[in-house]
Order: structure tokens, then C-alpha cells, then sequence
């Protein structure tokens, strides 16, 4: 997988979907959350080439395995919000909200307030409800975002 991410990081992105291909078909036999992460690097390859259609079906695939994991693994999350912002990306926000609201439970379950995935998750959510409509609950979670943020 390492060959993967620093062809990907170098712009290879041939050379790293062949990298992350062959890491897909050896974590088969590894497990689910081997499977699953091999699948969201996959998918978050085609993320950055802007091939969003296959981005969402390797994200999804990803989900549906983790989810053996139980379903507050921290895994689960970062799929969720990968799948998240492939929809952000196709325009399809409304899509995005429950994926982002649930990987926030988990979050907020399994991170510290000090984590910096926690604090991004909510200024997505509450950026989407402002494009939403959505002011009270956007004004809610940018509040939480500010006082994770200056706590000590």
C-alpha cells in the first residue's frame, strides 16, 4: 500500500491504482478492515482524479465492509465522510447530511475533543446546513467547532 500512496502523492496515478488494486485483492483473504481501508485508498485515488462515479463505488464497497467492524468504529466514520464528500463534490448535498451526522456520532464517541478530524467534520456539516437553510444548527456546531478550538 505504501507504493500506492507515494505514487499517487507523485502523480503516478497508474502506477498507484495498480499499487492499490493488488492491495485489494491480498486484503480479501486479510479481513474487513484490511479490505475496507485498501478500498478507500482505491476510492480516494479516484477521488483526486475527479473520477467521482468510481470514488463512490469503492467508498461504498468500503462501508459495507467495515460495517462487520460494529457500527462506531472509528473506520466507519472516515468512510463516511469520504463517501460525504464525494457527494459534496456531485452536487448531491442533501446526500451528504445523514453520512456526515453519523460519522459525527462516531466520532464524537471514539476521538478527543482535540482531534482535528472532529473539528472538520462539524465545519462541514455546519457549512452545508448554511446552504441548507439550515442557520440554528449550522450556529450550533460553528459554536462547538470554535470552543473545541480555543479549549486549553
Amino acid at each position: 500500500m505504501g507504493a500506492g500512496v507515494e505514487a499517487g502523492r507523485a502523480g503516478r496515478y497508474d502506477e498507484a491504482e495498480r499499487h492499490f488494486k493488488r492491495a485489494v485483492q491480498q486484503a480479501e483473504e486479510l479481513g474487513p478492515q484490511e479490505l475496507g481501508r485498501s478500498l478507500n485508498n482505491l476510492g480516494e485515488l479516484y477521488r483526486r482524479q475527479g473520477r467521482l462515479t468510481d470514488a463512490e463505488r469503492m467508498f461504498t464497497r468500503a462501508l459495507a465492509v467495515k460495517e462487520v467492524l460494529g457500527p462506531d468504529h472509528p473506520d466507519i466514520a472516515t468512510g463516511l465522510n469520504n463517501l460525504a464528500q464525494v457527494y459534496i463534490a456531485q452536487g448531491r448535498i442533501a446526500a451528504a447530511v445523514p453520512l456526515l451526522e453519523r460519522s459525527l456520532l462516531i466520532q464524537e464517541k471514539t476521538l478527543t475533543d482535540e482531534h482535528p478530524v472532529l473539528a472538520r467534520t462539524m465545519l462541514t456539516l455546519a457549512q452545508i446546513y448554511r446552504a441548507m437553510g439550515r442557520d440554528n444548527e449550522a450556529f450550533v456546531l460553528e459554536v462547538r467547532t470554535k470552543l473545541l478550538r480555543d479549549a486549553p
